[in-house]
């Protein structure tokens, strides 16, 4: 779980100097905080086979010392040289006998491997000595037995245990979201979080396992509250600001998630994914120039994001400057030529200029590449029966039905039949959209308004509506 600023320019100068000095084999001599530093930063950036080498380094210099023994153990663990990290602790164990910190990581590389036996011998053994201030991480401990059991229910009980017992145990509350993902117990985790938040209201972990309880179970605007008390207790909680703005967006409070985005960017500095989605935010807004000037910061910092050039063409769409729109679209379908999105929307931005040739064969391409999806068949036969090729319409709708099926495909057809002149088998297809899905049957209007003064269509309507 991310919690990190911005790096310091001083502690990036220090990480630059220890690589120069590595790199040219000068000897390195650093106190014990400035390697576990140097770690930690290779491990957020996800270079664990460096965070390793930093780690041989300070076991050279601190040879009789167990902590850096048990950190390249971890990172070995993380990277999934399992054996390899027994065989260090082992050697950490002979200069730290019954250390807790190596006997808990053991039981866990253990459980990983299957070797449950073995796993609950270590467990049981430190059960009968441990003091009640380290029973924490025993249940913690215990709580990955569990997980690899597949006893998800027990997982759950260690974890509160463990959090019962120490409630700044932030890998113990960490780990408890995830347990109560896996046995969707989210009724009786609400209750529990909000009591450990009754004991400590600053607990951000709780926040943010409680915001996503929350959403689980629907209460969403209780969750964006939850999910944004995580990062207002925890001011560098990245996940946090992320994941809050994730519900926002999806429960349409695009103003509210531009406040949280601006504020990540003051911490955390820019992030490409968090500026799309800033700019898709403004265009929710309908402030298309600012979408368009985030799109073109992005387009600086990648110039080869299909999505960002999509993006642009939805803006250029939007604000009905169609030719700039194509131009985006193409963009975005020279780098990724296998997205039906790409090729449906350059349609509609040819079809809005008249240029129905070339709309004809990008609706084509769209069906072509999703053809499961009814929505890029509907529009496609719209088309073709608003520019009055209702025989190739009808042609394509019997394409459709090899790939997808839906009640906006037989408004389409029942249109074009009636267009056509055949009226009774028309009609019968209104009759099945309108049972199939009542909601789609404006669609009938869209592609040919003058069936509103339909007086049979209009009564057949009513009938379903009043049903």
């Amino acid at each position: 779980m991310e919690n990190r600023t911005k790096r310091d320019v001083s502690f990036l100068n220090l990480v630059s100097d220890f690589e120069t000095n590595f790199e040219k084999g000068n000897s390195i001599i650093y106190e014990e905080k400035t390697f576990l530093e140097i770690i930690r930063f290779y491990e957020e950036e996800l270079q664990y086979d460096k965070a390793v080498e930093v780690a041989d380094i300070a076991i050279s210099q601190y040879s009789f010392r167990s902590d850096f023994y048990i950190i390249k153990a971890r990172l070995l663990f993380q990277t999934n040289f399992h054996e390899e990290a027994i065989e260090l602790l082992n050697k950490a164990e002979r200069i730290s006998p019954y250390e807790h910190d190596i006997l808990l990581l053991k039981i866990r590389i253990l459980a990983f491997q299957g070797k449950i036996a073995e796993a609950k011998d270590i467990l049981e053994d430190m059960k009968s000595y441990v003091s009640a201030s380290d029973l924490s991480d025993l249940y913690l401990s215990e709580s990955y037995i569990n997980e690899f059991m597949q006893d998800y229910d027990l997982m759950y009980d260690n974890l509160t245990k463990a959090v019962i017992s120490d409630l700044e145990n932030e890998e113990a509350i960490e780990r408890l979201g995830f347990a109560v993902q896996l046995c969707k117990n989210f009724k009786q985790s609400a209750v529990f979080h909000q009591t450990i938040l009754n004991e400590n209201p600053f607990n951000y972990l709780a926040w943010y396992n409680l915001g996503h309880t929350l959403t689980c179970l629907g209460e969403y605007q209780d969750a964006i509250d939850a999910l944004e008390y995580s990062f207002i207790t925890e001011q560098n909680f990245e996940n946090g600001y992320l994941d809050c703005c994730d519900i926002c967006i999806q429960e349409k409070e695009y103003d509210r998630a531009l406040k949280i985005y601006e504020n990540y960017v003051e911490i955390f500095g820019i992030n490409e994914e968090v500026l799309i989605n800033m700019a898709e935010c403004e265009y929710q807004l309908n402030n298309l120039n600012k979408a368009r000037i985030l799109l073109n910061k992005l387009l600086k910092l990648d110039p080869y994001n299909d999505e960002v050039y999509y993006k642009l063409g939805l803006c250029y769409s939007k604000a009905e400057k169609w030719n700039k729109a194509i131009n985006a679209f193409h963009k975005a379908i020279l780098l990724e030529d296998q997205c039906e999105d790409y090729y449906l929307q350059i349609a509609h931005a040819h079809n809005a200029v008249g240029s129905f040739v070339k709309a004809e064969y990008f609706y084509g391409k769209a069906v072509e590449v999703g053809p499961e999806q009814s929505m890029y068949w509907r529009d496609y036969i719209s088309f073709l029966i608003k520019i009055g090729k209702k025989q190739e319409a009808l042609e394509v709708f019997d394409q459709a039905d090899n790939f997808t099926f839906g009640a906006d495909l037989l408004y389409c057809k029942a249109v074009a039949l009636l267009l056509n002149g055949n009226k009774t088998e028309a009609f019968q297809l209104f009759e099945e959209g309108l049972i199939e899905d009542f909601s789609l049957h404006t669609l009938i209007f869209e592609i040919e308004p003058e069936l509103m003064l339909n007086k049979e269509l209009s009564s057949m309507i009513t009938y379903y509506k009043e049903e």
